[in-house]
């Protein structure tokens, strides 16, 4: 059995983060207040010239940094100034090491922890030949919907569920930490967050647990497999048959939103410089979701917001803003 929940105490901030949130804070969504459940996680960020296996470079680049959809996410929330608190699970050595990692981007974390399960892991190999990400859950892979205590959940006007860790579990699992995020009156946000999952599950298993969600974040092959179409325009118009907002990141195309009933509104994005994409997905739910708090009709408005955030996150190595 797991020890009881710890919380990590809030450091200072470094002054020029402090001063970064305040201004960021005078955007849409000020006075809303964030609550993510996800996964933390260990990042292993490897960039190579390596295309092949069985190959070898001494030149390779190898960066030890957080990592983790749920983190990423709060962070980017925390980095522009909401107030945010996130609920993750990692190995009960690295509860100090991921709690000031956290609160450093404006985040309070409630971190739960196992003693015998340590802390999940995340690697992303970068080469020309793209990225290849490999995750092991651990730790994250165990957060459920009784982790996450019902006074954040009657705080938070929007609760945003995320990571491939987390939802890994199965159905049951999110029709569970869906209904513990409806329970307090938020809105709800998920993020499918991985291809793979998706099918070890089963589109038809996902989707019948969605009721209750109310905007739905896939990249474009996570609407594919999930909508069950390759046509994405197809395959978001079933999707928002069960989720009244669907909005899909479309890589250097930007967003198309989804919306039951009507027709879909496509948001560029600017021409960016890429150094990594690990963790723009995430971004991009924090910019929308913090514009969206507080205009849920300006769709459009929150998904140029989105993509902003996005292509600062391409402009930064690893899945979280600087601070």
């Amino acid at each position: 059995m797991s020890p009881s929940p710890e919380r990590v105490p809030v450091p200072s901030r470094p002054a020029v983060a402090a001063e970064g949130r305040r201004v960021a804070g005078r955007r849409r969504g000020r006075g809303k207040r964030f609550l993510v459940v996800g996964d933390v996680l260990d990042g292993v960020l490897v960039e190579t010239t390596v295309t092949t296996a069985g190959a070898h470079d001494p030149a390779a680049v190898i960066r030890h940094q957080p990592a983790g959809a749920g983190g990423g996410a709060a962070s980017w929330l925390g980095w522009l100034g909401a107030e945010v608190d996130l609920v993750a699970r990692v190995g009960v050595d690295d509860v100090v090491r991921h709690g000031r990692a956290l609160t450093d981007a404006g985040v309070r974390p409630h971190l739960r922890y196992d003693a015998c399960v340590p802390t999940g892991a995340l690697v992303s190999v970068r080469s020309t030949g793209g990225r290849t990400s490999m995750s092991d859950p651990a730790a994250s892979g165990d957060l459920r919907a009784d982790d996450v205590d019902d006074n954040l959940v009657s705080r938070a006007d929007i609760v945003h569920l995320t990571g491939a860790a987390l939802l890994g579990g199965g159905p049951a699992r999110i029709v569970g930490l869906v209904a513990r995020a409806r329970s307090g009156g938020a809105r709800v946000s998920l993020d499918p967050s991985s291809t793979a999952v998706l099918r070890a599950i089963g589109a038809e298993d996902v989707l019948s647990a969605l009721t209750g969600v109310d905007v739905l974040f896939p990249n474009a092959a996570e609407a594919r497999a999930l909508g069950g179409a390759d046509d994405l325009p197809e395959a978001l118009h079933r999707l928002t048959e069960v989720v009244p907002l669907v909005v899909v990141t479309t890589g250097a195309d930007g967003a198309l939103v989804g919306r039951r009933g009507r027709a879909p509104l496509r948001v560029s994005a600017p021409a960016t410089t890429v150094v990594d994409t690990t963790g723009a997905g995430d971004a991009f739910a924090a910019g929308f979701l913090r514009a969206w708090a507080t205009d849920r009709v300006r769709v459009a408005s929150a998904a140029r917001e989105g993509v902003r955030v996005a292509s600062l996150a391409l402009g930064v190595v690893g899945a979280r803003p600087p601070v």
